[in-house]
């Protein structure tokens, strides 16, 4: 172990440190004026304060040393202070006059005790409490061991196995109850410390780079990341170009992105999309959801390219269904990207606060099977592969407003080249270059939206909210300008039964809330707050009435042949429901002239 250079060798008597380190602690031991446990923490910080701490501790060292200064401690206590008066050759019992008796004597150790164990990995090993939600409460935190080599060099390793593996190093023989007893003193002495939120640090393989002035920066144990991109950041990396003699093709990762979309604008997005899972302190308030109902599209191959980019241990794959069932979501604890290949066709997420607060970077609980559950703040960005739209039971804009739909329109069926998936996207100067491109060359905090991506969300609202499809093909449709809520309700059970014979209708209530709420996307129409006079509204046929058969609604009065005769039945007085205004259905800008029609579309 390197050691200060005040500090005389260990090896002049092995097993031994200089006595200076201890002095005050073996005074405070011979008066007998200290507890057991105290005793046992002022031997190991006295002991720590004479080493260099900053450097990888010698394990068989520090035990050895440790546990010869602190039994020495332990007998000094037991015995008391020497009387002076008395000669060296005297028994003991005459020289050490204060000796405590049997029954009160400290026990002297065989191996560390937890305690020590606990102040050792927190102070050689920056073992802290990293906090998951900000705020320090409820135990909300997990141990973590700062990694001064290997792949997770930098990063704190919050694993139980890792945590359990140090303290065994400390003592192979401990039992699963000295364990657990090391690491609950652990959890109690630990300093507590947040995640690192400088959204322009990004940890990466062999530093951290600064986004903001473009500099790499060597670790450092003051900035807490649970992980890191397994990829070094070589400055001016270049875009290798691969030959391939069996086809006789030349392949760049620059050129493959461009071949993915026909809209540059797409492909753009793409890239800003693979920075995203790299920059995981950045709240993009997004998710991406790659989306093709046909398969060779390019989308897994892209995923290939940002999981490697990312590194082993980084990355989740976690499918939308699961973020609506217990247990599922543990891994977040320690990723900070989700990056899934396949999502069920019918996929149906029934609850969705989960799936919202993970995109927008707010807490929510995780259940963890045998253990207390978790209050979590997912710090990472989350891309899904969808071959068809799933269903949301939440239809909020909220929700659709983190939404992201990223359409692969093209098919590379009959000429594929696999070896780009298996061998090009893994090369290591291949995942430096896109490293170098994504951090160096690039300069955003928001991820730019085509047109295509904005119609391809239109069109998932549209599928996913069955209501909102109705309003779209029944609400210009109609005759009447007063819709009664009955009318309007049996309109669209018909509707349901016609377009959509497997799903079912919601029921009357939820359904005047959910239109209520979409009505903003049809201003010529408001609800009623009370009863409307029917006259001037309701006097021409509905034809919707016997399109959808609504017999209800029928004027059963007419025997004649005029069909249309039909669709026009005595109606009441008043009623409440859909009143449409007809000069609202004009645009705003064509009467004020203060608003453009595309400035009314962007808002």
């Amino acid at each position: 172990m390197r050691q200060k250079e005040n500090r005389p060798g260990a090896g002049d008597a092995y097993g031994t440190v200089p006595n200076n380190c201890i002095n005050d602690i073996t005074d405070m031991c011979e008066s007998q004026s200290i507890a057991y446990d105290d005793l046992l923490e002022a031997v190991t910080l006295a002991y720590l304060s004479d080493i260099d701490t900053d450097l990888s501790p010698d394990f068989s060292t520090v035990k050895v040393e440790l546990l010869e200064i602190t039994n020495d401690c332990i007998e000094k206590y037991n015995l008391g202070r020497p009387d002076e008066n008395v000669p060296p050759t005297a028994k003991k019992s005459e020289r050490y006059p204060d000796a405590k008796k049997p029954e009160a004597r400290y026990r002297r150790l065989t191996a560390l005790h937890p305690l020590q164990i606990a102040i050792l990995i927190r102070e050689l090993h920056h073992g802290v409490g990293i906090l998951w939600n900000k705020a320090e409460n409820e135990g909300n935190f997990d141990i973590g061991i700062y990694q001064t080599d290997g792949e997770n060099e930098g990063c704190y390793d919050t694993r139980d196995e890792t945590l359990e593996r140090l303290i065994r190093s400390y003592d192979k023989t401990m039992s699963l109850r000295g364990v657990d007893e090391t690491v609950a003193i652990l959890r109690s002495i630990c300093k507590r410390v947040e995640r690192c939120s400088d959204r322009d640090l990004i940890p990466v393989n062999n530093g951290i780079f600064d986004y903001g002035s473009k500099v790499l920066l060597g670790f450092d144990p003051e900035y807490v990341f649970t992980s890191k991109s397994k990829v070094d950041f070589v400055p001016n990396a270049q875009n290798p170009v691969i030959h391939n003699d069996d086809d006789g093709t030349d392949w760049d990762v620059v050129s493959w992105m461009n071949e993915l979309s026909d809209d540059p604008e797409v492909v753009d997005l793409l890239w800003e999309v693979m920075g995203a899972t790299i920059r995981p302190a950045v709240s993009w308030n997004k998710t991406a959801w790659f989306y093709s109902t046909s398969g060779n599209n390019g989308k897994g191959t892209l995923c290939t390219l940002i999981r490697n980019l990312c590194g082993r241990g980084t990355w989740a794959s976690v499918p939308l269904k699961a973020f609506s069932q217990q247990f599922m979501l543990e891994p977040l604890c320690r990723v900070s990207a989700i990056i899934t290949d396949e999502n069920d066709t019918g996929t149906f997420v029934d609850d969705a606060a989960a799936l919202k607060s993970v995109i927008t970077h707010d807490p929510f609980q995780i259940n963890r099977k045998f253990k207390d559950p978790r209050t979590l703040m997912f710090h990472g960005f989350m891309i899904q592969c969808v071959n068809e739209f799933p269903k949301l039971k939440d239809k909020s804009e909220s929700m659709y407003r983190r939404l992201l739909v990223i359409p692969f329109e093209k098919r590379f069926e009959g000429h594929e080249r696999k070896y780009i998936k298996n061998d090009y996207l893994h090369r290591r100067e291949v995942l430096e270059y896109v490293l170098y491109r994504l951090l160096y060359e690039t300069d955003y905090y928001e991820l730019t939206i085509p047109q295509t991506c904005k119609d391809m969300l239109a069109d998932f609202k549209t599928y996913n909210d069955p209501i909102r499809q109705f309003c779209e093909e029944v609400l210009p449709a109609v005759s009447w300008d007063l819709l009664p809520w009955d009318f309007a309700y049996e309109l669209y059970c018909a509707w349901m039964q016609k377009n959509q014979p497997s799903g079912r209708p919601i029921g009357k209530y939820g359904f005047k809330k959910d239109l209520a709420a979409l009505l903003a996307l049809w201003p010529e129409w408001s609800c009623t707050e009370n009863a409307v006079r029917s006259q001037g509204h309701m006097d021409c046929a509905e034809p919707l009435i016997l399109k959808y058969e609504l017999r209800n609604w029928m004027n059963h009065d007419y025997r004649g042949s005029d069909k249309m005769r039909l669709a026009q039945p005595e109606v009441k007085e008043r009623y409440r429901g859909l009143l449409r205004d007809k000069t609202a259905a004009v645009p705003a800008y064509m009467v004020s002239g203060e608003t453009t029609a595309n400035e009314m579309e962007s808002e």
